[in-house]
């Protein structure tokens, strides 16, 4: 007797496009829906008030994702978490590698004068966490025609949206019952998605590990926040765990250098009492440090004993700079001993360049992305969506870019992700129908000393966006938070 074949196909998702009807009534349950469970995010007129919000840029339907790339995305994460983890300890690669950027990029220069600091004074915390998001599209490759996993970038500080992400999946199971899809295909189709538990986790294992029931979870957030719902399903979820609200803080840059300070055990205290973790949600973008003030906070955090996600020597880890470098010959396996590891994690790789060299290979690649400007994008060194070149614009910038200015640049490989078709769904507009692409973000955390830390990998965001559309950002309004529909291929 034949059995039966359990996989999931694109045949076993919903039909598009559906009648006008079922979209109007199941946006208006999605709107609902978003309401009741926290799937909101404030106004882009009034960011800093909670009294009105609206419902979060989201898709009616999950979207196809090919099962084998999801799964493979998972299946590296804790590698991933692991050699940002080592490199971070690194202080002389990092201060390395960096070293042509630092001549025009300021924002990276002063987190190298904080990493030095931290290199001559020591380690006033041994013990670090890393909460980690990484990015991917399902790339089709030109030759195969086949589609493959492929690095866009690592978020080690700004990781959102997982709680957005978490409860949107739930909506989406919701909405597949609506639609009559069988039980067992949203079984299969649609992967757990719980990163706001395994965050929350990460964050109470440092809290209890400072072993003091008196001490503060910091959370340094920005002083414009429209995503503030998002990043308090963390906090609720922590008190869950035991750290009770009241020893949970919220403060801006500013606020930290006017209010926090240090012992002469190099404790950093508030109000008296010491800070166990600093949990920055803020700190990735140069606008965020105003003055030598904010600066100087960071500073004095860096130099504590509390324990930070991320240190220093992390974020200065996360730049495009070291995610270059790391595709070189033989850079990878410096910090990953496996050669099958070390494999794995290089063929999620995208092309990337560095501009700061007058070789003759720099100069080829610079001028192919002139004459081929469709092929490549240029990014800054900062994460959490730092605006991209590309096209004539691009093109441009080559050309005018002084050669001290261009080390703070790396060329990267233009990706050709998968093109799927859903219903984008923004507050106050339409819904509309459209062709979009996505961005897959893979959840995890590395806690520990230097030579053992814990690894854990747990839930996911996919972003889709009009496949016209050139930039990111859920909260900017361009993308979408999105669900994978998992398929197979026969």
């Amino acid at each position: 007797m034949a059995q039966k074949d359990d996989r999931v196909l694109l045949l076993n998702a919903p039909r598009l496009p559906l009648p006008e009807d079922k979209v109007k009534e199941l946006a208006g349950d999605l709107h609902d829906y978003a309401h009741a469970h926290g799937l909101v995010m404030r106004l882009s007129t009034d960011k800093m008030s909670s009294e009105v919000c609206q419902t979060t840029p989201l898709t009616l339907l999950p979207s196809p994702f090919p099962k084998n790339v999801f799964d493979e995305a998972v299946r590296i994460q804790n590698l991933y978490a692991s050699l940002y983890h080592y490199i971070a300890y690194d202080f002389d690669f990092l201060i390395d590698i960096h070293k042509n950027v630092v001549k025009t990029d300021e924002f990276t220069r002063k987190m190298i004068e904080i990493l030095k600091k931290v290199k001559e004074q020591g380690l006033k915390q041994p013990v670090t966490l890393a909460i980690q998001r990484s990015d991917y599209m399902c790339h089709k490759d030109q030759s195969s025609a086949e589609y493959d996993l492929k690095q866009i970038e690592i978020n080690n500080i700004a990781s959102s949206m997982g709680a957005h992400a978490e409860r949107l999946t739930q909506w989406h199971i919701r909405v597949l019952k609506a639609l009559e899809v069988p039980d067992d295909v949203i079984r299969r189709a649609i992967p757990e998605n719980k990163p706001i538990p395994m965050i929350a986790e990460a964050l109470f294992k440092a809290w209890s590990h400072f072993n003091n029931p008196d001490a503060w979870v910091l959370v340094v957030v920005e002083n414009v926040n429209q995503n503030q719902i998002d990043q308090r399903h963390v906090e609720y979820e922590l008190e869950k765990l035991g750290v009770p609200m009241t020893r949970i803080i919220r403060r801006t840059l500013t606020q930290c250098y006017e209010q926090l300070s240090l012992n002469e055990s190099s404790d950093l205290l508030i109000d008296g009492k010491p800070v166990a973790i600093v949990y920055f949600r803020a700190g990735y973008s140069p606008d965020h440090y105003q003055s030598d003030k904010e600066w100087e906070a960071r500073e004095r955090m860096e130099l504590s004993t509390a324990i930070k996600t991320p240190w220093i020597g992390l974020q200065v880890a996360n730049t495009k700079k070291t995610q270059q470098v790391l595709s070189e010959d033989g850079v990878l396996e410096r910090f990953i001993g496996k050669p099958r590891e070390a494999r794995d994690i290089r063929r999620s790789f995208a092309g990337m360049w560095a501009l700061e060299n007058s070789d003759e290979v720099t100069l080829k690649v610079v001028q192919g992305a002139q004459k081929h400007p469709e092929a490549f994008v240029l990014k800054p060194q900062t994460e959490g969506g730092a605006a991209l070149h590309t096209g004539d614009e691009m093109v441009q910038m080559l050309k005018e870019l002084p050669e001290e200015e261009r080390g703070a640049y790396i060329l990267m490989e233009k990706l050709r992700p998968m093109i799927i078709e859903n219903y984008l769904v923004f507050a106050g507009k339409p819904v509309t129908f459209a062709k979009a692409v996505s961005e897959l973000g893979i959840y995890g955390y590395a806690f520990g000393a230097k030579d053992a830390p814990e690894l854990k990998t747990a839930g996911h965001l996919l972003r889709s966006k009009p496949e016209s559309t050139a930039m990111g950002g859920v909260a900017a309004g361009y993308a979408v938070v999105d669900t994978p529909f998992l398929y197979e291929f026969i």
